[in-house]
This record gives structure tokens, C-alpha cells and sequence, in this order.
């Protein structure tokens, strides 16, 4: 752990039932000085393996919140085929876990004043845990660049000195609105392009809050083919996904 005068916060997000990306990113903190983790949504769906996911995030024994993909799992307004199978594999007490973690997690630093030097930590956005802020266009995707008003919404009366999200499975930074806005990469999915395992630290320096991002290699092979064969529904989808490293992959004739 960390002890000098700075604080350190790892993030991590969008892991979607990959163990072995997990792995890989919890054994790489075990040789990086921090002060706190946070785990902020989507840890379970789509992946091959929800329930061993599940039960290693709850065994940190650190902040954990919801992402959109965990809510569709928990609320049983929406039903799927492959909702169902995730939803057997995590059991009466994983749903309830899900089912009770918060919105959003956030950190007054050392010596912090006002909401104003706080990290805030969200799955999406401050108001919407499916809402889709562009801060920057990424290779891949046809996403454009949030217009204000509607940034603006999304951002509701949020007040930090940073806010931290996931969803959108690739790095970007912005300042929209005037509110300084870090997405972070996905430990299990990645969207970019990039098949390594990607987390967040972010570090206060006194005066605010600065985020690197890391990426790690593991044997993405090895989860593909777990995905085609465990029987999950979404098996090849999210095997095209994973060897892509895309969102919308591109499925061969």
C-alpha cells in the first residue's frame, strides 16, 4: 500500500465474467503501491465465467458499484435467454449482491475541502448508468462527440475535482461542461482495438486528481475458446468481441 503524502485509487471496470483478464490485473497490484480500490460496474455478463467473476470481486472486499450490463441481470423486468443463464450461474445470493450494490462511489482526499476535490466514481454517468458520454471517438466506433446540452444532462449537478467512468471500453479524457471526465479501459472487453487487459490508477497530487492507464497481457485465446464452450448463449458473439477487440465485430460470411 501506499503511505507517502499523495493518494493513490485504483479503478477498475467492465470486467463481463473474464476471470483470467481479472487475474492478470489483480496480480499486476500486487507489485503496484496504491491506497484504495474501487470496482465500478459490469461484472458479470457476457463473459464465460459470472459466477467465479463474481465471487473474486466480492472477496476484494472493496467498493464495488453497479454497471448497466449488472442491472440487467438483477431486475427481472428484463428477460433473455442470455440473461437467464447468467442469472442460474450466480445463484439466489450472487443476484441479491448485485442487487445491492450503490450507484456510485466517492473519495474525499487527504486533506479534501469541498466536493470539489472529491473523485467521483461512476459506471456512466453521474445520472444515467446506461448513458453514453463521448469525450473522445475511438478507432471502431461510430460514435460522435456528446453535444453539450446533452452532456449537460447526463452530468446532472455532479461536483467533483474528477469523475471516473467505464462503459465505453477504451481510455479517453474531457472536460465537459467544464467538469474534468476520465473514461477508463475495460479489464475483460476491450473496445479499442487493443486485446490487453486494461485499469485505472488515479493518483491526488494536493491539488487534484491525475489517471494513468494501464494495460496487461494475458491469454485472450484461452477465454475465447472458454466462451464457445461453456454453453452460454452469447458464446460466439462474445468470442468475435473478445479476438476483435471491438464492439460491433466484424462477423465472417
Amino acid at each position: 500500500m501506499n503511505h507517502s503524502s499523495s493518494y493513490t485509487v485504483v479503478v477498475i471496470a467492465d470486467i463481463h465474467g473474464n476471470v483470467a483478464a481479472l487475474n492478470a490485473v489483480l496480480e499486476n497490484l500486487q507489485n503496484r503501491p496504491y491506497d484504495s480500490l474501487v470496482v465500478a460496474g459490469d461484472l458479470v455478463l457476457n463473459g464465460p465465467r459470472p459466477a467465479e467473476s463474481l465471487d473474486m470481486i466480492r472477496n476484494l472486499g472493496v467498493p464495488t458499484i453497479y454497471g448497466n450490463t449488472d442491472l440487467l441481470v438483477f431486475d427481472k423486468q428484463y428477460s433473455e435467454e442470455r440473461l437467464d443463464w447468467v442469472r442460474e450461474k450466480l445463484g439466489t445470493d450472487g443476484l441479491s449482491y448485485l442487487k445491492s450494490l450503490p450507484f456510485e462511489y466517492r473519495i474525499t482526499p487527504p486533506g479534501g475541502q469541498s466536493p470539489e476535490d472529491d473523485l467521483l466514481i461512476v459506471h456512466a454517468t453521474p445520472t444515467d448508468v446506461t448513458g453514453i458520454l463521448v469525450l473522445q471517438p475511438v478507432p471502431f466506433s461510430l460514435r460522435t462527440m456528446t453535444p453539450e446540452e446533452e452532456a449537460k444532462t447526463l452530468l446532472g449537478d455532479a461536483k467533483a475535482n474528477l469523475i471516473v467512468a467505464g462503459h465505453l471500453h477504451y481510455a479517453a479524457y474531457g472536460v465537459p461542461c467544464g467538469q474534468r471526465y476520465s473514461i477508463i479501459d475495460s479489464v475483460g472487453f476491450p473496445f479499442d482495438g487493443d486485446h490487453r487487459a486494461g485499469y485505472a490508477s488515479v493518483t491526488w497530487n494536493g491539488q487534484k486528481w491525475n489517471v494513468e492507464n494501464h494495460r496487461l497481457s494475458y491469454d485472450y485465446h484461452r477465454v475465447v475458446e472458454d466462451v464457445r464452450q461453456c454453453g452460454a448463449p452469447f458464446g460466439e458473439s462474445s468470442a468475435q468481441r473478445i479476438l476483435q477487440a471491438r464492439s460491433r465485430p466484424i462477423l465472417e460470411n
